[in-house]
């Protein structure tokens, strides 16, 4: 196949790069043979695409000595990200070492804080041993161009955009998670933008459960309001797949309301947060979402989409969060239960057994018990 479209670029916030909508996420390398990730590297390139993230913590570094072995010689065509989990400035020089060494490489473009998961860390970071001075340093001295964070905690983006020498931040964003986390379009998106911190958007296919809509999910997440998104591609196919996607452009609002109105993997349990109910029951359904993402609903599924929903359900370990929030906000079930009878919903869903369920599962019962 010889491809003609090419990939639309964005300029990053105030770090002055011209970046393809579509980046190239690393951890899918790890399942995958360097000769295959040259061929999807290749093609990635060929859509003029220029942007390749990766970690230390894929594979121990196995993802990023794939990706430095096939951009020996052409590393010049593409800005790469790298990111390393260590806290301390000892770790951290390390790892910094390490990723230009598997890179082949004497300068990477963003470095990231990696899964940054609680004040705590934050603190742990700007210590004076901590990890926020090697790569200040680094910084000084070209080793890299600028600092990213990346979470899975909501709260952790809004005191690290207000409070470190940020670059630019990668945050999850998909159709199913914009249904319980409008946060990250009402507060931490419009705080990167006014502080000038670029927002690239991971997991579009929220890691692989909206594997039967890719086109829908790539073009709904590229309107949700970040620069690009990180797409794990581990085939050319996946390449071709998302960069025509992306080519699209961005859903209209029109077809973004139908996307949700017809996506099969939201069916008739995942709340849209149409205010058709309560602000009581949706609040109820968003804490659902941090627990399991609403992906247990006790509802028919075929064996592989029921394993499916097991193994990401718990991915963002938010469960507990969900139930102390429950707890602590003297949120009541009965209560909750008497609201739902009078809900008919535009989507579809027996709000009360609906409702019944996420109290079930926020109050620490089993569902299977109830």
């Amino acid at each position: 196949m010889v491809t003609t479209a090419t990939l639309p670029k964005v300029e990053l916030a105030r770090t002055g790069k011209q970046l393809s909508r579509l980046a190239l996420g690393g951890f899918h390398q790890l399942e995958i043979s360097t000769e295959i990730v040259e061929r999807v590297v290749d093609r990635y390139l060929e859509y003029g695409g220029n942007y390749i993230e990766t970690a230390r913590g894929y594979g121990n570094g196995a993802s990023e000595e794939k990706l430095g072995r096939v951009l020996s010689g052409r590393r010049g065509d593409v800005v790469l990200a790298t990111k390393s989990g260590s806290r301390d400035a000892e770790g951290m020089k390390r790892d910094l070492d390490a990723s230009l060494t598997a890179l082949q490489t004497d300068h990477i473009e963003f470095y990231y804080l990696h899964g940054v998961g609680s004040t705590e860390d934050l603190e742990r970071l700007q210590a004076d041993d901590g990890a926020l001075g090697v790569l200040l340093r680094a910084k000084e001295e070209g080793v890299i161009d600028g600092i990213g964070l990346s979470s899975h905690r909501p709260w952790v983006y809004l005191e690290a955009i207000r409070n470190l020498p940020i670059s630019l931040i990668l945050i999850w964003d998909n159709y199913l998670e914009e249904q319980y986390l409008p946060i990250i379009h009402e507060e931490i998106y419009p705080l990167a933008r006014q502080r000038g911190v670029g927002i690239t958007a991971m997991k579009p296919l929220a890691d692989g459960f909206l594997y039967r809509s890719p086109r829908e999910a790539l073009r709904y997440a590229l309107g949700s309001g970040s620069d690009l998104l990180v797409c794990g591609m581990n085939s050319v196919e996946h390449v071709d797949q998302a960069a025509e996607a992306i080519c699209a452009g961005p859903a209209t609002q029109a077809e973004r309301d139908e996307i949700l109105r017809t996506a099969v993997e939201l069916g008739s349990y995942v709340c849209r947060q149409c205010g058709e109910c309560p602000a009581s029951l949706m609040r109820l359904f968003r804490l659902e979402g941090y627990h399991d993402r609403q992906m247990i609903d006790y509802l028919e599924h075929d064996p592989a989409d029921y394993a499916l929903r097991l193994r990401l359900a718990g991915w963002f370990s938010l469960a507990d969060h969900a139930k102390n929030e429950f707890l602590d906000s003297g949120m009541d079930s009965d209560a909750l239960l008497a609201e739902s009878e009078a809900v008919e919903c535009p989507y579809g869903i027996d709000v009360r057994r609906k409702a019944r369920l996420a109290c079930t599962k926020l109050s620490g019962e089993d569902p299977n018990r109830v």
